[in-house]
């Protein structure tokens, strides 16, 4: 009797390791959509509130969809300690693990170009780095549709053939 019980939790562990996969696969996809939202928002802000960077910050903070990322404080709290924009921003991208690897390198320059323009400049690089992250989202979210199910498939799996070979 224990030694199908210590069966059963073989295979219930290769399938939670599947559904862990898969769900890290969905996280990095919502995380993609999340980014080209904050960067249409922070667009919409500048243009219609013309709020400052600082500000910006701030209100990204207070904002609960955007509460996974914690570069928006990092980005703040370095800005308070006497640190250039661009120096905080690619400091607190570069920690964020909540931001996808590709978005990093993409968001990276993007410190070094906000505020240092007209309000409509800095409108069209933000739409300019959206239309840039977008790809990436797509691709993320084709990603997890092709591959959640296959990783709890070979989860399920392994843990049988695991639970199989220990009998």
């Amino acid at each position: 009797m224990m030694k199908w019980l210590g069966l059963l939790l073989v295979v219930c562990s290769g399938g939670g390791i599947g559904f862990l996969y898969a769900m890290r696969l969905w996280q990095e996809r919502t995380n993609l959509e999340r980014l080209c939202q904050m960067l249409r928002e922070i667009a919409v802000q500048i243009a219609f509130r013309s709020l400052t960077v600082q500000e910006l910050l701030e209100q990204l903070c207070r904002e609960t969809a955007y509460a996974a990322f914690q570069f928006p404080v990092t980005v703040l709290s370095g800005m308070e300690q006497g640190l250039p924009l661009a120096e905080a921003w690619a400091a607190g991208i570069r920690q964020d693990k909540a931001v996808p690897e590709p978005a990093k390198k993409l968001l990276l320059p993007l410190g070094e170009e906000l505020g240092a323009s007209d309000l409509d400049g800095q409108a069209a690089t933000l739409a300019q780095y959206r239309m840039q992250l977008e790809p990436y989202a797509a691709e993320a979210g084709e990603k997890c549709v092709q591959r959640q199910r296959l990783y709890c498939s070979l989860g399920l799996l392994g843990g049988l053939l695991a639970a199989i070979l220990l009998c």
